[in-house]
C-alpha cells in the first residue's frame, strides 16, 4: 500500500473500509501507521482469506492444466498476507513479499494440493479445506 501511494500516487483500497474504519488518504500518503489503520489491516486480510478459501474449493473444478498455477497464485498470496500480519500490519513503510526461492519451493505443495489424493491426505500443516454448510447438512 504504501509503496503504490508513494511511487504511484495511489491507493487501492476501498474508500467505505477506509471511512469505516476512520483512516484517510492523506494518512495513507504520508505513510502514517495507527490502531485505526492497523485494524483495516486486520479487517482486509480476514476478507482476503475468506475469499482465497472460496477460490481454493473451486480449484478442484477448473481445468487440470489450470490447477496448478490457480493454487500456486493462492498459497502466494496468503503468504503475502502471513508477512504483512508479521510486520505488524505495517504494509505502508514495509513491504511484504515471498521471495523467489519461497515461491520455488512452494510449487511442489500447490501440485500437491491439486491432486485428488490431497482430499484424504492432507499435507500435516493444512487446515482442513472449509465446506459449504450444503455440504455438511447432506451428510447428516
Amino acid at each position: 500500500v504504501g509503496e503504490d501511494a508513494e511511487k504511484r500516487g495511489r491507493i487501492y483500497l476501498p474508500r467505505a473500509d477506509m471511512a469505516k474504519f476512520g483512516v484517510t488518504e492523506e494518512q495513507i500518503m504520508s505513510q502514517r501507521l495507527d490502531d485505526n489503520y492497523v485494524a483495516l489491516m486486520k479487517y482486509s486480510i480476514d476478507r482476503a482469506r475468506m475469499y482465497y478459501d472460496r477460490a481454493r474449493r473451486g480449484v478442484p473444478m477448473l481445468a487440470p492444466y489450470s490447477r496448478l498455477p490457480v493454487q500456486a497464485s493462492l498459497d502466494c498470496y496468503a503468504l503475502i498476507l502471513d508477512r504483512i500480519e508479521e510486520n505488524g500490519y505495517d504494509n505502508l513503510t514495509k513491504r511484504a513479499y515471498a521471495t523467489k526461492w519461497e515461491k520455488l519451493a512452494m510449487i511442489p505443495f500447490s501440485w500437491y494440493r491439486t491432486q485428488d489424493m490431497y482430499k484424504s491426505l492432507p499435507l500435516p500443516w493444512d487446515e482442513p479445506p472449509a465446506e459449504k454448510k450444503s455440504d455438511a447438512a447432506e451428510r447428516k
